[in-house]
């Protein structure tokens, strides 16, 4: 079979259309997120927990630390750094943040009221601090 007539043509270009058509769309879908849309950049919360779980990887880094409650109760809460490419020039690598950590986390919260935040600061029990978001600009994307 091959590409005689002008239906056989249509078809072939009609696939090739749709094909690029997906892989252009797939962008689109794991396109990155704007800051805005997360957070309330005007509003900064500090949170004090303990490191559960952290992923040095792109887009952004993420954090898993458990904050125990007045309660008593503990919540698992979520944190969102910048790219490791800016983390590293502020001094932070894959080991910053171990399972045990004891922390207190400054930063943006999520917009739908989640227990979820951007990072703008970290201070470990010993003092000693790493630099997330800039708090002067939090929508710039860095």
């Amino acid at each position: 079979m091959g590409f005689t007539g002008k239906h056989s043509v249509s078809r072939v270009l009609c696939k090739l259309l749709a094909v690029c058509a997906l892989v252009f769309s797939v962008g689109q879908v794991q396109a990155h997120h704007s800051f805005a849309v997360h957070f309330v950049a005007d509003q900064l919360i500090t949170v004090k927990g303990v490191v559960t779980s952290y992923k040095f990887t792109n887009p952004h880094g993420i954090l898993n630390f458990s904050v125990t409650k007045e309660d008593g109760s503990v919540e698992a809460w979520r944190a969102e750094t910048n790219s490791p490419n800016v983390l590293r020039r502020r001094g932070w690598n894959k080991d910053s943040l171990k399972p045990g950590d004891e922390i207190t986390v400054v930063g943006f919260p999520a917009r739908d009221g989640t227990p979820y935040m951007r990072i703008s600061k970290i201070t470990f029990a010993d003092g000693h601090e790493l630099t997330g978001q800039a708090s002067t600009d939090p929508t710039a994307q860095d």
